[in-house]
């Protein structure tokens, strides 16, 4: 039989971190916003709360308690959400690295003291992992690694996590490899976008010039990148999902009790079948997203194959929770339409995960191939 119940202790932790979430993130979405200021001590203050929750009992601290962070912090920050997912998901990211990159690389990332950034798109190769040109090449005890890397999220990043190709006689995704390079390490040069959503989270251009890395910062084995880095996919995707759910169920809530309290003709607004509709039809939009989530992250745990169902929830959710949220901005009237609620603020945050990780039109054709067979679909 089906079972669609967490623990009790995941149920508890959900509670918990939904207070600190409300409390004490929410009140600071706007103002980080406008600072553009990373939320470095709100992530260590859900990564102290999680460890210490979870002290003693960490065999059930699984990629399910950490789809729950994601769907609970955004409600107060989407921005905290990835660096604040603990130890599954950094299993999941950093499950190739050598004991000694853990060990020095770990510890400082599952208490929020250093922060790690993705590098792997470049100007001719986003989706398509296989056009990668940044090269690495061996002499002797280090590789020598030139390339440019953009959309570069967590471009303040203690260390970048960067895909390079290692053989240059290598084609599509073969020959690809990873390594974990510390900010410090000379040649390594700074770009920073200027984003209209997500800007307490600086996302930019990494150029890397002759950058002298050791073997030992290799992650996994040489040419082994891109099988290594797409499981990691099916559950960022799902974790994507999760917190745009989160983020719009808010806001939703949020509407609701607007529109209960609301009065237009002498009656509450949320009495009008114009606006209880939509609100309807949200609820149950985000409730379809959530469950096909979970269940992703329940079929990684289960070591049944997800691709499928992780494209499915990457493409759909970040764009049923912006429709969602723009529909409550203008139930909200005038007043969605300024900064004095988080509406807009988590609209802007929202469209950006409708494009990172993977575009929707790349997602689909992930499905599609699974559905129809690659042999029918043109390459």
């Amino acid at each position: 039989m089906l079972d669609f119940s967490f623990t009790a202790a995941q149920e508890e932790y959900r509670s918990k971190l939904r207070e600190i979430a409300l409390g004490e993130l929410l009140p600071l979405y706007r103002e980080n916003d406008e600072a553009a200021a990373y939320p470095t001590e709100q992530i260590k203050r859900i990564l102290a709360f999680a460890a210490e929750f979870w002290s003693g009992r960490e065999d059930e601290r699984n990629l399910i308690v950490s789809g729950i962070t994601a769907e609970e912090i955004a409600r107060g920050d989407i921005n905290c959400v990835l660096p604040a997912l603990g130890p599954a998901v950094s299993h999941e990211f950093l499950g190739e690295a050598s004991p000694a990159l853990k060990e020095r690389w770990l510890p400082g990332l599952l208490s929020g003291e250093k922060v790690i950034g993705l590098c792997l798109s470049e100007e001719g190769a986003g989706s398509d992992m296989g056009a990668m040109q940044t090269s690495a090449e061996r002499k002797g005890d280090v590789y020598v690694v030139s390339g440019e890397k953009n959309s570069v999220s967590f471009l303040n990043a203690d260390v970048f996590y960067v895909f390079a190709r290692t053989d240059p006689s290598s084609s599509g995704w073969r020959g690809l490899s990873a390594f974990l390079i510390p900010r410090e390490t000379p040649g390594l040069s700074f770009e920073p976008y200027e984003d209209m959503g997500c800007r307490s989270v600086p996302r930019g251009i990494l150029r890397l010039r002759d950058v002298e890395t050791p073997t030992t910062s290799m992650v996994g084995q040489e040419g082994t990148a891109f099988p290594m880095i797409r499981k990691f996919f099916d559950v960022n995707r799902a974790m994507i999902a999760l917190k745009c759910v989160g983020a719009a169920r808010q806001t939703l809530d949020e509407t609701v009790e607007y529109t209960k309290d609301r009065h237009q003709f002498g009656v509450p607004l949320a009495s009008f079948q114009g606006v209880a509709f939509p609100l309807s039809e949200a609820a149950t939009l985000l409730e379809l997203g959530r469950v096909l989530s979970y269940k992703v992250l329940w079929m990684r745990m289960q070591d049944i194959p997800c691709m499928t169902e992780s494209a499915m929830v990457k493409w759909w959710v970040p764009k049923v929770a912006c429709e969602i949220v723009q529909q409550c901005l203008l139930l909200n009237g005038h007043k969605g339409y300024t900064r004095h609620v988080p509406i807009e603020q988590r609209l802007r945050d929202l469209i950006g995960w409708r494009i990172g990780d993977g575009s929707e039109e790349i997602m689909k054709l992930l499905i599609a191939r699974d559905l129809l067979g690659k042999e029918i679909l043109a390459r």
